[in-house]
């Protein structure tokens, strides 16, 4: 079976072009409970995702995909946003999020941006040290990274925040600087003490070096808002960490496509949507980044594929494996 330094190396091959197809495959973990992450909670938060881990590790030893493991920093999409002050909701049924803080631009003035040193960021370092102390040289996926525009719309109360775009753009201007900022930061200091390869938090694809945003909300606003409050950023920390960034979005964006495929050094694209507007954005960006768009179907044969199997045994996993190879074969 593949070593994971094998698998890695796969990878690597996958974002040069020299391999035009990865296999990922993905097992149920088949827990009686799913534990969400709480103040409560985050001790059995934490043995479950240490127990996920050695389940993934587990699978390389039989199962002979381009999968890389990893033990996840992964627990919600509040950290950013609670850094600046919004509170966290924990509902116990799903993942922690946010309450926004601001809900006009006059309002605006009573958000700075933290020192990370002292900031609730600190607890997600915090984290990964324990993560790595349990397990020593696992690759580690990223805490949910919101891009700086998703993030000042999780403090900025929406029905708000885009209005300001035509009426105080010089203040959503502010906030998603300081955004960016405060992200610049924290990525920072986590791929210095963590190392610069990792396992984005998703989809859960690997990277060698880079950054990899959620980037949602650029279906809410227009091409020439995108280009004005969001390109910038998103070209910059591309820029910062390397010359290489992934993006997920699962809104509508067909409109802001043109100007995604302009981003320097975008390496993966992953969109959410139905099958026939996947296989016009596989056409559309075929000679541009990879695509894992979580299907096991190869929507247009020139692009860069990753092709996706989701199962619920080791029987069935060694039979869509199987499937999948014959399909690389083919392609």
């Amino acid at each position: 079976m593949l070593s994971i330094e094998d698998r890695k190396e796969r990878w690597r091959e996958f974002y040069s072009g020299s391999r035009r197809i990865i296999i990922h495959m993905d097992i149920d973990y088949d827990e009686a409970e799913t534990v969400f992450p709480s103040p409560d909670t985050m001790d059995k938060f934490f043995t479950q995702t240490v127990n996920r881990y050695h389940k993934l590790i587990d699978c390389i030893e039989w199962l002979d995909d381009d999968r890389v493991p990893y033990i996840s920093a992964l627990m919600g999409c509040d950290n950013f946003a609670h850094a600046f002050g919004a509170s966290v909701v924990y509902p116990g049924n799903s993942n922690p999020f946010c309450v926004p803080m601001v809900f006009s631009a006059t309002e605006l003035v009573k958000v700075k941006k933290p020192k990370l040193e002292n900031s609730s960021l600190m607890d997600v370092i915090e984290y990964g040290y324990r993560l790595q102390k349990e397990a020593p040289g696992a690759l580690m996926q990223l805490p949910d990274i919101q891009s700086p525009l998703d993030i000042a719309a999780l403090i900025w109360d929406k029905t708000d925040f885009f209005m300001a775009f035509y009426e105080e753009p010089n203040a959503v201007k502010d906030l998603i600087g300081m955004t960016s900022s405060l992200l610049t930061e924290f990525l920072e200091l986590w791929f210095k003490t963590f190392g610069k390869e990792f396992i984005a938090h998703y989809p859960d694809y690997y990277m060698p070096f880079g950054i990899t945003v959620s980037e949602d909300e650029i279906g809410s606003i227009s091409t020439e808002h995108f280009e004005e409050f969001s390109m910038p950023e998103l070209c910059k920390l591309s820029g910062h960490f390397g010359g290489r960034i992934g993006i997920h979005c699962c809104a509508n964006i067909k409109h802001q496509w043109g100007l995604l495929k302009t981003i320097p050094g975008l390496v993966m694209l992953n969109l959410v949507q139905p099958d026939d507007v996947l296989s016009e954005a596989s056409s559309f960006f075929r000679d541009g980044p990879c695509q894992m768009f979580i299907s096991d179907k190869v929507y247009d044969p020139k692009a860069k594929v990753v092709l996706y199997g989701r199962n619920s045994s080791k029987a069935e996993a060694l039979s869509v494996l199987a499937e999948l190879r014959e399909k690389a074969n083919n392609y």
